[in-house]
């Protein structure tokens, strides 16, 4: 496959366009905004996958204040052109080979109960497992499953 995994290190506006397209069309409304992009570029790690020259999906990762070799994953996002090709399990496993790299031993997540597909994903092809169950975790009714993964 003609892809790579790359770290984004600056706020490149052309970059930045792509990734809330994007977001915006796998999320809508719930998904990430400039606002929100611009503080994981400098704080956080923003890593998008680059396939034939075109960005076709991101990932964004926070840092843990409690336990600094931990990370939780915000989200990612493929775009729908370029989804169920095995883009977004390969992404993230270079995301996490990455991560593992710069020290992180540990990554966390919340997925929505009835999203079979990425329970899947994370768990069959990732091995993560359910830690915990959050009740109205985004306000009443968005319950989420705590994963979490040790490199």
């Amino acid at each position: 496959m003609d892809y790579e995994v790359n770290i984004v290190k600056r706020n490149d506006k052309e970059i930045i366009t792509r990734i809330l397209e994007i977001e915006k069309e796998v999320f809508g409304d719930a998904g990430l905004c400039s606002w929100s992009l611009i503080p994981l570029i400098r704080h956080g790690r923003l890593m998008t996958l680059v396939y034939f020259d075109q960005i076709v999906g991101s990932a964004q990762f926070f840092r843990d204040w409690e336990e600094p070799g931990r990370v939780y994953l915000v989200g990612i996002a493929i775009d729908k052109n370029h989804q169920g090709k095995g883009l977004g399990t390969l992404f993230l496993k270079e995301c996490l080979d990455k991560l593992r790299k710069e020290g992180i031993n540990k990554v966390e997540l919340t997925v929505h109960p009835k999203n079979y597909i990425a329970k899947k994903i994370y768990m069959d092809k990732l091995g993560f497992r359910i830690f915990e169950e959050r009740e109205d975790e985004y306000g009443p009714g968005e319950d989420r499953l705590a994963m979490v993964l040790t490199l």
